[in-house]
């Protein structure tokens, strides 16, 4: 995991270094202009190997300090990148980030016009780009493009998430090509709200579970006279009841949310002469609950902290079939997108840590208030350490607010205060 992150000379100005802190979360703060995104944007851009955002970032040198080595990054006066771990080095001239074959495919699908050999024209904003430009803004839609490309230049990194600030919508763009140069068909670009796509891709994961979950039962089911007659040891009515009960409690949980794959016998009891199959019937009913144990404990969590917010007159529902919604009093749903600015960063933010980020990742957030009423703001501390302990993450938080920081100042790093 990174412990340290080093920079001189960034905007010709800053110089830093950061140390991570042991809680498992760094806040930086500080004001406008003095990097907080910027320290984010380095290290995405490092770890998805864009280093076409380091030709175009005014920096001298980036140390990324891991807990075996550290990786120094040196923008150097001929118009290159050195890179430095363990004892090796490489030197990444500016021309190798012109365009390739699997950068062009990229831009091609984009809503850019190209007008001659190294110049596009965006057709939103009318802004003219080159080619070397272009690609640093583009390649985060694609970065497995860039990662093939500087593969064998570039050391292994850390996983890192990354949660922008702009998170409600997402673009998706069409179209069709066509002389070598010059675009002139019509662009089709579509916004995606991400509240419905996240709660599309809850149901797919659910369903995913419970379609795991009934083949490992079918397979139990399949085995079970011939494992009963294998079987040489046997239950007593203590350990009975106290592993049953842990299956009920499960077992209710789980119907919560659509999960359970096993019905719960209410009438099975503790008999000596069946103890042999008991123990069977034990083992075999822990292992098909075992497959919900990851998921349900994210249910529970993502549900725990939506209902402590109290959405104004709005009750969440999680399900197999539409992954989860909102009702209304008078059991009216609503659509996901008619939520308030505030009620979805609050969703889409919880989603994204609890179920798009995965263990042993760096996930840094950028301006978690963004929309959020004061009261909830002073939560989201409090929340992410809880879901630090069950993801096993660490996170880095840029922000501006005194509400989000509450009573963690131990953990903040003013940039301004550090830049002196």
């Amino acid at each position: 995991m990174l412990k340290k992150i080093k920079i001189k000379g960034l905007f010709n100005k800053f110089s830093y270094d950061i140390e991570l802190k042991k809680e498992g979360i760094t806040i930086l703060t500080g004001p406008n202009g003095y990097g907080k995104t910027t320290i984010l944007k380095i290290i995405y851009a490092f770890a998805i190997k864009n280093m076409a955002f380091f030709f175009q970032l005014p920096f001298k040198e980036i140390a990324l300090a891991q807990e075996k080595t550290e990786i120094r990054i040196l923008k150097k006066e001929n118009d290159a990148i050195e890179i430095h771990w363990e004892n090796k080095k490489r030197t990444i001239q500016k021309k190798e980030a012109l365009i390739s074959k699997e950068i062009r495919r990229l831009l091609e699908n984009s809503p850019y016009r190209q007008i001659d050999e190294n110049r596009w024209h965006d057709r939103r904003s009318g802004i003219l780009y080159t080619t070397e430009n272009l690609i640093g803004q583009l390649i985060e839609n694609d970065p497995e493009i860039q990662a093939g490309y500087y593969k064998k230049q570039i050391p292994e990194f850390i996983d890192v998430y990354l949660i922008k600030e702009q998170r409600l919508i997402r673009e998706t763009i069409s179209r069709r090509r066509a002389a070598a140069y010059y675009f002139d068909e019509d662009i089709r670009e579509n916004f995606n709200n991400t509240i419905e796509e996240y709660a599309a891709e809850l149901s797919k994961n659910i369903k995913e579970t419970l379609a795991n979950a009934s083949k490992i039962g079918q397979e139990l089911d399949s085995s079970f006279p011939r494992r009963l007659f294998d079987e040489t040891t046997s239950v007593n009515e203590q350990e009975f009841n106290k592993r049953y009960d842990i299956i009920k409690e499960k077992q209710k949980s789980l119907s919560l949310y659509g999960l359970s794959a096993t019905k719960e016998d209410s009438h099975t009891s503790f008999k000596p002469e069946n103890a042999k199959a008991l123990l069977v019937y034990l083992n075999d009913t822990e292992k098909k609950l075992s497959v919900f144990d990851d998921i349900l404990k994210k249910l529970q969590l993502f549900s725990t902290i939506l209902n402590q917010r109290n959405f104004v007159f709005k009750q969440l529902e999680i399900s197999p079939d539409f992954g989860f919604r909102f009702k209304a009093e008078g059991e009216k749903e609503l659509a996901l997108i008619d939520l308030s600015s505030g009620e979805q960063q609050e969703v889409v933010l919880l989603y994204e840590l609890l179920f798009k980020a995965t263990p042993n990742t760096l996930v840094m957030i950028d301006e978690p208030e963004i929309s959020l009423h004061v009261a909830w703001q002073k939560e989201v501390l409090n929340d992410l350490l809880k879901i630090i302990e069950l993801q096993k993450i660490t996170v880095i938080t840029a922000t501006h607010s005194p509400q989000i920081i509450g009573n963690y100042w131990d953990l903040v790093v003013d940039l301004e205060e550090i830049s002196r």
